[in-house]
């Protein structure tokens, strides 16, 4: 399997539990490569919801912070980039980033 390819909707991956598991942890390296990994995706989606950049990095931002701090509520209920997504929405909804 190529480590570069991820399927974003497949918790089937099986890396990506093991990153889930060092972030609970508090193991930053697997924080980055989480972070490395879903950063294009997640970023263009704060795109959409606001059209500037620099807020759209902001709410980004915001939202993997409020990730990682909740990382241990996360469950495996949802995909882990939907899990990911709700975050940007509740940063979006009643986070500091001025929309």
């Amino acid at each position: 399997m190529n480590k570069q390819f991820v399927n974003l909707q497949s918790n089937r991956w099986p890396e990506i539990n093991d990153l889930i598991e060092s972030c609970r942890r508090g193991d930053q390296r697997a924080q980055l490569q989480v972070y490395k990994l879903y950063y294009k995706p997640l970023y263009n989606l704060c795109l959409q919801i606001i059209s500037e950049k620099s807020k759209a990095e902001d709410l980004m931002q915001e939202s993997f912070l409020l990730a990682f701090e909740n990382i241990h509520s996360y469950n495996g209920n949802l995909e882990f980039y939907s899990w990911l997504v709700n975050h940007i929405k509740y940063a979006y909804r009643y986070g500091k980033t001025a929309k």
